[in-house]
């Protein structure tokens, strides 16, 4: 005993000096400490004193869970940061959802995990990526409208599953995969696109209990952020897809033109260009306006799809010059798609004003590679071949002839 001082008053003051060393170093305080503290408060001391430190107790314990939260959340936010990123640099789905999975599973316990997207309307839900165990069992495709899935895309709120024993009555719907063992913890997050939902992020565990409040706080984080560059991938890919058609036709443009001649002649393999050319645009702009004149390029678009094949593919390279690739088909082939083509379009007068105005081509086929040996070659003698048809006296076809 201290002079001056009773036991208790020596124990108050020990405690006071183990507090301070507590709060020095709050992130690193053990619970069990605490715990074992308090046990021994209630022995060494009574009434008044034992509750206020029992509370003071409550106090540092919930200021070291608080502590410890913030810590764990500011390192986690520094691997989404680093997500961010590479969300930012590519618009490749498979790869955003890839990478969603590896940074979950280095944030939390993740045995099973799946990524779902669903568009309204839909009937089925789209499952690309399904991982147990380490073994992706996807692409799946499951039913709309049952299932914890279909709950969440429905009612827009996480679920958080802390045990199977307090599982819904939709078993098979929660995870794929191994048959050899079950989930027992599962999060459904919403993919939230504003107030649209767009699809689930999981994360699944073996174990009762393996997620926290900050589990599900953070998957809500990682979800934002996958359905953002989902949202922003599938942005370009339309993008993408539009800078190679032209808008007014809605066949493919030059750019395409260029890509896909290139990929053909990769393969070496027989492939006929058509040729076509407008007989008449400038005068019908003269004489009835530009607003006919962009009809008569629409009606020879149209007499192309209709002509073409699956194998076909058909362009507006510029203006009123058009272009149909046909891989594989023949000379004669290639012939009769372009009177195919002719005949429609005679079958097919714009009309204006009760009058019937003719629409007519002029065409050039070359052929690759009895004709030329590559792609520019084979546009020019194309070309030549329909510079013939014009000179002939339009509405014609010529077959590019060697020499």
């Amino acid at each position: 005993m201290h002079e001056g001082f009773s036991d208790n008053e020596v124990y108050a003051r020990q405690l006071l000096e183990r507090y301070t060393h507590w709060l020095s170093r709050i992130e690193l305080v053990d619970r069990t400490e605490l715990e074992a503290t308090s046990r021994e408060i209630k022995t060494e001391l009574s009434g008044i004193d034992s509750d206020l430190h029992g509370r003071l107790l409550q106090e540092i314990g919930a200021l070291q869970e608080k502590v410890s939260e913030m810590l764990w959340m500011s390192e986690h936010m520094k691997i989404l940061h680093d997500l961010s990123h590479t969300f930012a640099k590519t618009f490749d789905e498979r790869q955003i959802t890839w990478k969603a999975f590896e940074l979950v599973s280095r944030v939390m316990r993740a045995d099973a995990f799946f990524i779902a997207f669903y568009e309204e309307g839909d009937t089925e839900i789209q499952i690309p990526i399904s991982v147990d165990s380490g073994i992706n069992y996807g692409p799946l495709m499951i039913p709309y409208g049952q299932g914890m899935i279909s709950k969440v895309i429905e009612n827009g709120e996480t679920i958080h599953i802390r045990t199977m024993r307090d599982e819904p009555s939709e078993p098979e719907m929660i995870r794929w995969g191994s048959p050899e063992i079950d989930t027992n913890t599962c999060i459904f997050v919403p993919l939230m696109v504003g107030k649209q939902v767009m699809g689930v992020i999981s994360a699944q565990s073996y174990r009762e209990f393996a997620y926290k409040k900050e589990h599900e706080e953070l998957l809500k984080i990682i979800g934002f952020q996958v359905a953002s560059a989902i949202e922003n991938a599938r942005l370009y890919e339309r993008m993408y897809q539009m800078s190679f058609q032209d808008e007014m036709t809605g066949l493919s443009n030059y750019r395409a033109f260029h890509r896909d001649l290139d990929k053909l002649l990769a393969k070496n393999n027989p492939v006929a260009l058509i040729m076509l050319d407008s007989d008449s645009l400038k005068s019908v702009n003269d004489h009835y306006g530009h607003h006919l004149g962009d009809e008569l390029i629409k009606r020879i678009a149209e007499a192309m799809q209709a002509v073409a094949t699956d194998e076909d593919t058909t362009y507006r390279y510029a203006g009123d010059e058009f272009m149909l690739l046909a891989p594989e088909a023949t000379l004669e082939e290639a012939t009769e798609k372009a009177s195919a083509i002719r005949e429609y379009l005679r079958m097919h007068p714009l009309v204006q004003d009760n009058c019937c105005i003719p629409v007519t081509v002029s065409v050039g086929i070359a052929c690759y590679p009895y004709d030329a040996a590559t792609g520019d070659s084979l546009k020019r003698a194309a070309d030549a071949a329909l510079y013939s048809s014009k000179r002939k006296g339009k509405n014609c076809t010529t077959v590019y002839a060697v020499g």
